[in-house]
């Protein structure tokens, strides 16, 4: 006999918590009847390569890639023989039994990818006598914090300008002047990453046919030498003109539920995002194509240029939010290496949402001084998992046939205008 019901209950619904925090739930086992008892990170892809037989013929020959870091392994006995019997009698109906473990702190944050993931589970097994024994399984999602303010001085606006002359049979047809503005390199999920573009056409036969940003995600995968590298497009947005030979175009590209940069604590995946902003033009010429990294946080840049924000909805945050006190450092544009550097001083960046100060209502006692803003709600992240299930689990697993999908904070920000 089965049971009705073997779950791992966390007390947090959403089962989003950070490093060093205690996770608590329960175990619940329902039975029709009475019952007598005894008391990881991991990546995988292939790659195929073509070598030649003894014959001297071409034949395809597949590499399997693995590696897997283990972080923690915590083992507790919910369920306590006798000293005289090594027996437990489950009763017929629900049957409760809790738990409560700490999670280490130095672990990294979750994340979900078909090649690779990091991922939290508990389980947890029923010893049943000459019979095979029950076990259930859940995923649970830790969020490493990132205080952007410890990188502030990467997260630092730019204002880059390019030129690129174009020519056909070494004739000379015209040139294109670009301009590319972004208030900050730093965001968090709920952020707007606003791109001011200004396009500049000195030619008669070449034109701007459109604009386009994009938010990426690279991810690079490590297993005894070998790499593996995924590019993924999280968002994008686009100007289709009509675009004249001066042409002012802001684009703006909403941060979505995803991990923080870095994934620190783990080597065998890096995780990296970056801002692509493409100028493309008519013919058969080549378009501009410009890249700028980008930083996911979970802690927002701390400024004093501070822009009315509005809660988008009611609801209250599933998680606690991350207590980290923030530097007051202020980032300012800067030239990147290898971008030409525009003349005179940089002003008119677009502006980007920022949390609202007000020294008359009472601040979020778990929010750094001077931050007044609710919690962020947690949301699950467009990128999961179909199942939870290990290769060393059976088929008859509870809950390791359940999709997951990780949850990562959100801040409700008031949707931006257009700088002008």
């Amino acid at each position: 006999m089965s049971p009705r019901t073997f779950i791992v209950k966390y007390d947090r619904p959403s089962a989003t918590y950070v490093p060093g925090e205690n996770i608590t739930g329960c175990v619940i086992i329902i039975l029709n009847e009475s019952k007598s008892v005894r008391g990881l990170a991991s990546v995988y892809w292939t790659t195929t390569r073509t070598e030649n037989d003894i014959n001297g013929k071409p034949v395809t020959v597949t590499d399997h890639h693995h590696a897997t870091e283990k972080y923690f392994s915590i083992e507790q006995s919910l369920l306590r023989k006798s000293p005289e019997n090594d027996r437990v009698e489950l009763p017929e109906g629900q049957s409760e039994y809790y738990f409560s473990f700490q999670l280490p702190m130095n672990i990294p944050c979750s994340f979900e990818h078909e090649v690779g993931y990091i991922r939290y589970t508990a389980k947890a097994i029923v010893d049943i006598p000459w019979r095979f024994d029950w076990w259930t399984k859940t995923a649970f999602t830790v969020v490493a914090p990132f205080d952007l303010n410890s990188i502030s001085h990467q997260c630092m606006g730019i204002d880059d300008e390019t030129s690129k002359d174009y020519c056909c049979c070494c004739i000379n047809k015209g040139s294109i002047h670009v301009r590319i503005k972004v208030p900050s390199l730093g965001y968090v999920p709920g952020q707007f990453i606003m791109t001011e573009v200004i396009s500049d056409v000195k030619s008669s036969s070449i034109n701007v046919t459109k604009i386009s940003t994009k938010l990426e995600e690279v991810i690079t995968f490590y297993a005894h030498g070998s790499t593996k590298r995924e590019e993924i497009t999280i968002q994008k947005n686009q100007d289709d003109g009509p675009i004249g030979t001066h042409h002012q175009t802001n684009l703006k590209l909403y941060v979505p539920p995803i991990p923080p940069s870095n994934l620190d604590n783990c080597s065998i995946i890096q995780l990296k995002y970056r801002l692509r902003v493409h100028v493309h033009v008519s013919g058969m010429h080549k378009k501009i194509d410009k890249k700028y990294p980008i930083f996911i946080g979970t802690i927002p840049l701390f400024s004093s240029s501070w822009t009315p924000w509005t809660q988008t909805n009611d609801t209250q945050p599933s998680a606690p939010i991350i207590d980290q006190e923030p530097s007051v450092s202020i980032p300012m544009p800067i030239s990147i290496p290898g971008f030409v550097k525009p003349s005179g001083k940089i002003t008119n960046l677009p502006s980007i949402p920022q949390p609202n100060f007000n020294e008359s209502q009472t601040p979020n006692p778990s929010l750094p001084l001077g931050w007044n803003m609710p919690p962020p709600s947690y949301e699950e992240c467009m990128q999961k998992a179909n199942n939870i299930k290990d290769d060393d689990d059976s088929n008859s697993v509870y809950g390791a046939d359940q999709p997951f999908a990780p949850r990562y904070p959100v801040f409700n920000f008031m949707f931006p205008h257009p700088p002008k």
